[in-house]
């Protein structure tokens, strides 16, 4: 099988994305918040930002189990992700190709920096810079 792509200005790849005018589109998502269901809610048949129209009710149904039902159980919430998380790979309802990272290098003498790992990255209120 050939592949072959096209560039096109963004603005145009998101009309064309919205409008499913594409057999094959790279887009990439950042959490807002650090949990797993920021990706994987994302991916339910009705969501918004479904761009690719994958549907599963399987799926469907263990991330509303998610939510809801085991939403106060920790571990019962995780299995039902862990679950959605293999139906999505069974099907291929996306295909994950590369994960965003940084490299971070800082002196000893900063203290008080807090790193997040999703929505704002950096957090300077607690920043001190000792000699």
């Amino acid at each position: 099988m050939n592949i072959s792509g096209t560039n096109i200005p963004y603005k145009s790849f998101l009309t064309d994305e919205s409008n499913k005018k594409f057999d094959l589109a790279l887009s990439g998502w950042a959490a807002d918040f650090s949990d797993p269901i920021s990706f994987l809610q994302i991916l339910t048949s009705n969501n918004a930002q479904n761009n690719g129209g994958w549907k599963n009710s399987q799926f469907d149904a263990a991330i509303k189990k998610a939510d809801t039902a085991d939403a106060t159980n920790p571990e019962k919430r995780f299995a039902d992700m862990v679950q959605a998380e293999k139906i999505l790979m069974k099907d291929q309802g996306v295909a994950p190709i590369y994960q965003s990272t940084q490299a971070q290098l800082w002196k000893s003498n900063i203290k008080g920096l807090v790193y997040n790992s999703a929505g704002i990255y950096y957090d300077y209120k607690n920043l001190n810079v000792t000699k």
